[in-house]
């Protein structure tokens, strides 16, 4: 009896499913596309749909939070609340493609990871790995970079090397497949920081070398001189000075990180303590205990104090020796304390998401028996929903067909009313008066039928509809584009795709004319688009990428294509005539 009602409530759910499917998906689709290399502009595309939100279902809604969020982690926002993504990966458990899924508990990672649940936050990434398809055409490779990448960082911070190596590895293997080649390389060369915590020097300068000869290759010098910093403490920390100098004088001259006085970029002062050890080496104790100091200043004083005591020890300062010892020590007493508080923080957030899992497990367990009382009652509801929802979307589908008819009727009473309009500009000309009478209550009479036929189905005039169009957010943008708004004026692919989705929304009739029946090219269409929302020739040129000869040529192809006419210079005045 169980499996049967599980069977039963299924065969409803599907049903439900196909007769409500989702509004905005390929939209919010095309914005979490877009967020991936310019987030500023997909919240603004975003932020247009906030007003219909009251009118979607559960899924739009769900899929609508889920760009949001990674809009937000896109644009580096600190979540502090696991409320809304738990929410969100409840719904994906059963539903949404395989990339929503994968999308869902990355950002459910990201959460944890910023309210401090570092081992929640690494079972949410293998859930996420878990939910790829990379045997998928569409596979989004974008998250999956981005979760090996983060699993790295938590790896790094645990201070487990291999665990960081494995994801490393995966992150720069998919870096390889899908982003170009100096990205692959110098994303290669964080392998560094695990070979450095296993004391794997010898794997490090491999690794280093590597990646300064890649670089070079490709003529990115400047990358390829910074990569060197590393090796220069190691060949330094062997006693192999010649090829420390070497090092040091390629990053030094090539890396761009020093202005002309021989200081570092802000945030790289760590170099003063890596150099400083160089010239202790060399015996240069002067120039050693002047960059030590430099690393003071700057905040890295571990190593500087240890290098101030080795400076003391060589001029047997035996005071300043003491001191630093002193300093030294108390350094390394601090970093020992910071290592063990956070220690015990991770192991505190471990012991507690176990116990967390316990009672989750104890309470679904509970909650699971209650279904089970409940479930056959909704059965049967569901089943009578069902059935109304069938009869609606069957009525829905019925009275569609009716309005297309309609459209059809409507296409072929404007096509009639434009050619007896061209007909009546050609006898105006002779001055027939007879037939230009006879031609204008014909028109009247057409005009007459065009207003019967969109009042019947409560069909607006395509110059409301083109006014809607106008208004609509995906316009506005293109229209912002033009006026030097928006970082570039040259719209996306995702953003051309939107603009027609909008179009087919407001202007049906229209858009199964110039889209799907005339068979126009895409410039040819772009450029239609842009002509009905009366934007200049030359902001057309700038949009399209294209040239003025190439407009005009599109101009008059579309024209024969549509009106039957070859010239270009009637195509705008066509157009808008067609939507009167």
């Amino acid at each position: 009896m169980r499996k049967t009602s599980y069977f039963f409530l299924g065969l409803i759910v599907c049903i439900l499913t196909a007769c409500n499917g989702r509004k905005i998906a390929s939209q919010l689709d095309n914005i979490c596309y877009i967020a991936n290399s310019n987030p500023d502009s997909a919240l603004v595309l975003l932020n247009k749909f906030k007003d219909e939100e009251k009118e979607w279902n559960r899924g739009d809604r769900i899929h609508y939070e889920l760009t949001k969020m990674h809009i937000e982690n896109k644009k580096y926002v600190t979540f502090s609340s696991d409320s809304t993504i738990k929410e969100i990966v409840g719904y994906y458990k059963n539903s949404g493609t395989a990339n929503e899924k994968m999308l869902a508990y990355y950002i459910l990672g990201r959460v944890y990871s910023d309210i401090g649940e570092a081992p929640k936050a690494l079972e949410a990434y293998y859930d996420a790995i878990n939910m790829a398809d990379t045997t998928s055409s569409d596979c989004d490779y974008n998250t999956l970079i981005g979760i090996y990448g983060q699993m790295s960082t938590i790896f790094h911070k645990q201070n487990l090397p291999h665990d960081e190596i494995w994801a490393l590895k995966h992150y720069i293997d998919y870096i390889r497949k899908h982003e170009d080649l100096k990205e692959y390389i110098i994303e290669k060369e964080q392998l560094v920081r695990p070979y450095c915590l296993l004391n794997e020097k010898d794997s490090v300068l491999s690794l280093i070398n590597k990646t300064y000869s890649a670089l070079k290759q490709l003529g990115e010098d400047q990358a390829a001189a910074d990569a060197l910093v590393v090796s220069i403490y190691i060949y330094t920390e062997r006693g192999e000075l010649a090829k420390a100098k070497q090092a040091i004088d390629i990053f030094e001259k090539e890396s761009g990180l020093f202005d002309k006085y021989g200081n570092i970029k802000k945030g790289r002062e760590a170099y003063y303590n890596t150099k400083g050890f160089y010239e202790l080496a060399v015996k240069n104790i002067d120039s050693a205990e002047q960059y030590f100091r430099k690393a003071i200043k700057y905040g890295y004083k571990e190593n500087a104090y240890k290098g101030l005591l080795s400076v003391y020890r060589e001029s047997g300062n035996l005071d300043s020796v003491v001191h630093y010892s002193i300093l030294y020590e108390s350094s390394l007493d601090s970093i020992h304390n910071k290592k063990q508080i956070e220690t015990i923080h991770q192991m505190s957030s471990l012991y507690n998401y176990n116990r967390i899992q316990r009672e989750a497990e104890m309470e679904k367990t509970k909650a699971h028996n209650a279904k089970l009382v409940a479930i056959n009652c909704v059965v049967v509801f569901l089943f009578v929903v069902s059935l109304l929802s069938i009869y609606y979307h069957h009525n829905q589908r019925k009275k569609k067909a009716e309005i297309r008819h309609l459209e059809k009727s409507l296409y072929s009473a404007k096509s009639q009313k434009i050619e007896i309009q061209e007909e009546l500009q050609q006898l105006r000309a002779k001055n027939y008066e007879a037939l230009i009478k006879s031609k204008e209550a014909k028109m009247q009479e057409l005009k007459s039928t065009i207003a019967e036929l969109q009042k019947k189905q409560n069909i607006p005039s395509e110059a409301d509809e083109l006014q809607e169009f106008a208004n609509s957010n995906i316009a506005q943008l293109f229209y912002k584009k033009s006026e030097n708004k928006t970082e570039k004026l040259v719209p996306t692919n995702a953003e051309w795709e939107l603009l027609l989705q909008e179009f087919n929304k407001y202007m049906p009739a229209a858009y199964e004319r110039f889209c799907i029946n005339a068979s126009l090219s895409t410039l040819e269409l772009h450029t239609t688009i842009l002509l009905i929302l009366n934007f200049p020739e030359g902001i057309i040129v700038k949009m399209t990428a294209s040239s003025s000869p190439a407009i005009s040529t599109a101009k008059a192809r579309a024209n024969y294509k549509l009106f039957n006419k070859k010239e270009a210079s009637s195509f705008k005045r066509n157009l808008i005539s067609s939507l009167k």
